[in-house]
């Protein structure tokens, strides 16, 4: 005589362990899924951190144009620069651009999160800089923009990307950054600063000159 378990078809045995495991689970509040924290909104000049970088949102400015920042502008195009401050916090050199670079890091909602053109450092204009551990850097990140793009006073959302270290070890070696998540949000308002001290400081001396040779 067979047993009542041989007539059962194995499927029903799936079924039956799910249905209990529902049951059991259900009772102690279900499967309810783990709670996201929400992404903290920071002032602008506030420090982010992660496990690369320290990262200080400064200031926006638009400019006609910004020469030794590594971005180019066609006819008509003006130039949005963002500064931040930027501490490489981990233990090896890493790329201000490049994969998981500084660049990848810093995402503007108005721009569709589109990587900046070029990063620059402010003091020496070295393009695409590699940033030391423990070394804090100013950097202007650039995008070239159509002139109606953008205005004196507008406000620019900034999401800054952490993102995870991971070591290959089968089919690739080495450590890469991966997996960016937003770790902290920010607002910046946008400076107009025309064409830029250089000229702004060229008419000033250029007017002077014309006074004192009238007097």
């Amino acid at each position: 005589m067979l047993a009542i378990t041989d007539r059962v078809p194995t499927g029903w045995f799936a079924g039956i362990l799910t249905a209990l495991f529902l049951s059991v689970t259900a009772a102690f509040g279900g499967l309810s899924a783990v709670a996201v924290p929400p992404v903290p909104d920071i002032a602008a000049g506030t420090e982010h951190r992660n496990d690369q970088f320290a990262l200080t949102v400064e200031r926006a400015v638009l400019i006609d144009e910004l020469p030794g920042s590594g971005t180019s502008v066609s006819d008509g195009q003006r130039v949005l620069a963002l500064v931040v401050s930027v501490e490489n916090v981990w233990d090896r050199a890493l790329a201000a651009s490049g994969d998981a670079g500084v660049a990848d890091a810093v995402s503007v909602a108005e721009l569709g999160g589109a990587t900046a053109n070029a990063v620059a450092r402010i003091d020496d204009a070295t393009v695409a800089p590699y940033l030391q551990p423990g070394v804090p850097a100013e950097l202007v990140l650039t995008w070239a923009v159509d002139p109606a793009t953008f205005a004196a006073g507008d406000v620019l959302h900034v999401d800054l990307l952490d993102f995870t270290s991971y070591t290959g070890q089968l089919v690739t070696y080495g450590e890469s950054w991966i997996d960016p998540v937003v770790g902290a949000r920010t607002t910046v308002e946008i400076s107009d600063v025309g064409a830029g001290a250089d000229s702004a400081s060229g008419s000033e001396s250029g007017s002077g000159s014309s006074e004192e040779s009238s007097g």
